[in-house]
């Protein structure tokens, strides 16, 4: 005949409160885990930079516009924001694409728009399930 002892049968209760508290803990930590990993999405091919031709840099147009380089790349500055007047830039500058820039190698990123997040988009799995927008539109135009 076995006995049980009512010390152990008052404990269980609480024992598989705990057991199943931790695990919905778990799943939820590994849910947000799950949920908050990243990719990153560099330019597409088609993307346009504006290349500075004596430092051999490129930078992302927003980059650009903003005035987010280490040197300025556009000639009228003032009239920017201005949408009946072109984008003029230096004699030393110029328009590429990413594809343009990547088969030449003696281009590089320019430091200062890298370090801003100027060229690659973090995309987490929670921003891809609610839906995300690129910084890229379909020819390349920055969207930024």
């Amino acid at each position: 005949m076995s006995h049980s002892n009512p010390a152990n049968d008052a404990g269980r209760p609480r024992l598989i409160w705990l057991i199943l508290t931790g695990a919905g803990l778990a799943a939820v930590l590994a849910a947000a885990a799950f949920l908050l990993s990243y990719k990153i999405e560099p330019p597409p091919d088609n993307a346009r930079v504006i290349v500075d031709e004596q430092m051999q840099t490129y930078a992302s147009t927003p980059c650009v516009i903003y005035n987010k380089l280490g040197r300025e790349l556009i000639a009228n500055r003032s009239e920017v924001f201005d949408p009946a007047k072109p984008l003029q830039l230096f004699t030393y500058a110029s328009e590429k694409t990413i594809a343009e820039v990547k088969a030449d190698k003696k281009w590089s990123r320019d430091p200062a728009c890298d370090y801003v997040t100027g060229f690659d988009q973090i995309v987490t799995r929670w921003m891809r399930l609610v839906g995300y927008r690129s910084r890229w539109a379909d020819d390349g135009q920055w969207r930024w």
